[in-house]
C-alpha cells in the first residue's frame, strides 16, 4: 500500500468538523436539535472506533510487510523445504536383484557413491561380483569400473590422476552414442564428491584429456547437435571460457562472416583431435558453422590457458 493510500485509510479525527456538524442543526426545533446532537455523537464515536481499528490494522500490515522473507534466488533444494534426500545404497542393492537390465545398469554405476561409507562400500563390492561376468557387456564393464573404484585399485583407463593427488572420473561411461554422463566426480584425500557438471546444452562428456603435467584437464562435452571444449584447473577450481563458441566468434569476426546467435546456445560446430602442445597450450581442429549450417569453416585452434590467448587459423 502506498503512503498516500495508508494516510487516507487511517486519517485523523478533526474535532472542529464534529463541532461544525453539531451546530449545523441548531436552527431546527428543540427535539430535532437533540436528536441531531445524539446522532452526531454516535457518528463521531463510530468514526473514532473505525479510525482506531483501521490504524491498528495498518500497524499490523506494516509489521507483516517488514517481516516478509527476502529471497534473492530459489534453488531446487530451497523449494524442497527440507534437506535433499541423501544417497541410499539399499535401493540400488535391491535393484541388482530386479532382473531388469536397465535398473541393474543404473544401480551398478550408482553404487560407486557408497565409497565414503566403509560398510556400504564392502557390501557393494560383494554384491557387484556376479555382474563382472554379466552377458551384457555394458553391465560387465560398469561392474569392473565400479569395483576398481570401490576397491581403491584405481587401474581403470577411465580414471584421471591429477597432479594435486585427486582422481577425476565420470560414471555411466559411453552410455550414449554421444558420450558419458555430464557429471565429473573427484576422489581427493580418500573422499568422493561430485566435482563439476556442465551447463546446457552440454548433455554428455565426450572426452577427458589431462595436460602433460596433469594440472589441467581439457573436457569435450556434447549435445546431439554441437560440441564444446573447456579447460579445468582442478587444483585451483578455475575454468576457461567455452572454446568452440569463442573460436567461432573470433573467426567469424576475422572473416566478416554473419554470426547468428541461438537462444538454445547450440553452435552446430565440432572439435576434433585435441592435443596438448605443452602444459598450458591446447590445440584442436574445429568445424565451425555459420548461418546454422549453411557455411562450414575448418580451422586450427590453439588456446593458452594461463594467458587466455586464442588463435584461430583456416585449414585448407
Amino acid at each position: 500500500m502506498r503512503r498516500e493510500e495508508l494516510y487516507r485509510e487511517i486519517g485523523q479525527i478533526d474535532d472542529a468538523l464534529i463541532e461544525a456538524a453539531e451546530h449545523s442543526g441548531a436552527k431546527g426545533r428543540v427535539r430535532r436539535s437533540r436528536f441531531s446532537k445524539r446522532w452526531i455523537a454516535l457518528v463521531a464515536c463510530l468514526i473514532v472506533y473505525s479510525s482506531t481499528a483501521t490504524a491498528l490494522l495498518a500497524t499490523e500490515y506494516t509489521k507483516n510487510k517488514a517481516a516478509e522473507p527476502y529471497i534473492r534466488y530459489l534453488t531446487a533444494e530451497d523449494m524442497e523445504l527440507a534437506p535433499p534426500v541423501k544417497y541410499e545404497a539399499d535401493k540400488f542393492l535391491q535393484a541388482l536383484a530386479s532382473g531388469n537390465d536397465d535398473k541393474v545398469y543404473i544401480a551398478v554405476n550408482r553404487l560407486v557413491e557408497s565409497f565414503n561409507d566403509p560398510q556400504a562400500r564392502e557390501l557393494a563390492l560383494q554384491k557387484l561380483q556376479p555382474f563382472l561376468t554379466s552377458d551384457s557387456a555394458k553391465i560387465a564393464e560398469s561392474a569392473a569400473f565400479a569395483t576398481d573404484i570401490l576397491s581403491k585399485s584405481y587401474q581403470s583407463p577411465y580414471l584421471y590422476k591429477m597432479a594435486d593427488g585427486s582422481i577425476i572420473f565420470a560414471l555411466f561411461n559411453n552410455y550414449s552414442d554421444y558420450g558419458t554422463q555430464n557429471v565429473l566426480w573427484r576422489i581427493k584425500d580418500d573422499v568422493l564428491e561430485p566435482y563439476f557438471s556442465f551447463a546446457a546444452p552440454s548433455m554428455y562428456i565426450k572426452e577427458l584429456l589431462p595436460s602433460p603435467d596433469r594440472k589441467l584437464l581439457a573436457v569435450v562435452t556434447s549435445s546431439n547437435k554441437s560440441e564444446f571444449v573447456q579447460i579445468l584447473d582442478v587444483e585451483k577450481g578455475t575454468i576457461s571460457p567455452e572454446l568452440v563458441e569463442s573460436a567461432r566468434i573470433k573467426y567469424g569476426a576475422q572473416q566478416k562472416l554473419e554470426l547468428w546467435a541461438r537462444a538454445d546456445h547450440e553452435n552446430y560446430s565440432y572439435a576434433n583431435h585435441l592435443v596438448w602442445q605443452d602444459n598450458e597450450m591446447l590445440a584442436f581442429e574445429g568445424s565451425l558453422a555459420y548461418r546454422d549450417t549453411e557455411i562450414i569453416e575448418n580451422v586450427a585452434v590453439t588456446y593458452r590457458f594461463k594467458d587466455k590467448v586464442m588463435e584461430v587459423q583456416p585449414v585448407k
